[in-house]
């Protein structure tokens, strides 16, 4: 009954992705519009949303859900959000762009791995030659970590069907046998270990120790014209950064209410994502790290610099 009633959610999580993203146009102008992916990387938001931490700075905010960091990037672009929670390959690619964006926080480090199902073959990087292999979009950090992963054991990637799905999709296609596997965001990842429906081959700390995750985006508008509420949100983000860190139980319940997922998977999820708020040396210099990794792989074409990527004068 209990997996019965998470399908239920996961099946109304999509239609809203598909047929609710683009009301937010009506937002009064007092509202602060943050687009988010259905994932467990954003339990910050998700906590501060639910304990109404936002409210309790004043702040009025409107939470939006997006398919993809593409389509969450290309509404940043256009003014429709003001703030952002998103991957960090999409980001780097848009500002390689020349798009104003700024990343003003970070969210998590790792958080991503590659499921392939019970009856697999697949033990080791050249066994996804000819296979196909799920991502929720090219470009996306789970797209550049797969490649990487495939170029690092000298695979290449065209030998395999790497294939773009909704990631709250692809574990219905994995169990059906219409693909091998799949490289997703967690609590997609996790789920499958713990409901059975798949192995658990690499987590991104295989990969990439440290990988960066997501980061918190906002617009050149927003930041010029309300820096103060950014402020507030971004000490409401640290806040609720280290909520998560200290109440597991508690935000596993929070994230699985908002995501329709089960209690059990947030907890194992937890324990491949680290959460931080204020960007380190070591996460801008693997963020300059994936971008030389996205460059070989076409996705960028310049080297860009911290300067062109952060802005920390909002953080607390």
């Amino acid at each position: 009954m209990k997996r019965f009633l998470m399908g239920i959610g996961i099946i109304v999580l999509v239609l809203l992705l598909i047929f609710g993203t683009y009301n937010y146009v009506t937002a009064t102008e007092e509202t602060i519009v943050v687009g988010y992916l259905p994932t467990s990387l954003d339990s910050a938001l998700f906590v501060a949303d639910d304990l109404g931490m936002f409210t309790k700075e004043g702040l009025k905010v409107q939470l939006v859900p997006f398919r993809t960091g593409a389509d969450l990037i290309d509404a940043a672009n256009k003014n429709q959000i003001d703030v952002g929670y998103v991957g960090i390959t999409p980001v780097t690619s848009a500002i390689d762009q020349n798009s104003s964006i700024k990343i003003v926080a970070a969210v998590n480090t790792e958080g991503s791995g590659i499921v392939v199902s019970n009856t697999s073959n697949i033990k080791n990087a050249s066994d996804f030659e000819g296979k196909k292999i799920l991502i929720p979009k090219v470009g996306s950090i789970q797209d550049v970590l797969f490649r990487y992963m495939l170029l690092k054991n000298n695979v290449n990637p065209a030998t395999v069907n790497i294939t773009e799905m909704d990631v709250p999709l692809m574990q219905n296609a994995l169990t059906s046998g219409k693909v091998d596997g799949y490289v997703a965001w967690e609590p997609y990842v996790s789920q499958a270990k713990v409901n059975g429906t798949g192995i658990v081959l690499m987590n991104s700390n295989d990969i990439w120790p440290n990988i960066p995750g997501c980061v918190v985006i906002a617009t050149n508008r927003f930041m010029t014209q309300k820096p103060t509420e950014l402020q507030k949100f971004l000490k409401v983000h640290v806040e609720a950064t280290d909520y998560v860190n200290t109440h597991a139980n508690e935000t596993a319940a929070i994230v699985s209410k908002k995501l329709g997922t089960n209690m059990n998977v947030e907890l194992e999820a937890r324990n491949h994502i680290e959460f931080l708020a204020v960007p380190t040396p070591v996460f801008e210099d693997n963020v300059l790290a994936m971008i030389q990794v996205q460059e070989q792989l076409g996705y960028v074409k310049n080297n860009l610099t911290t300067q062109q990527l952060f802005n920390s004068n909002f953080l607390p």
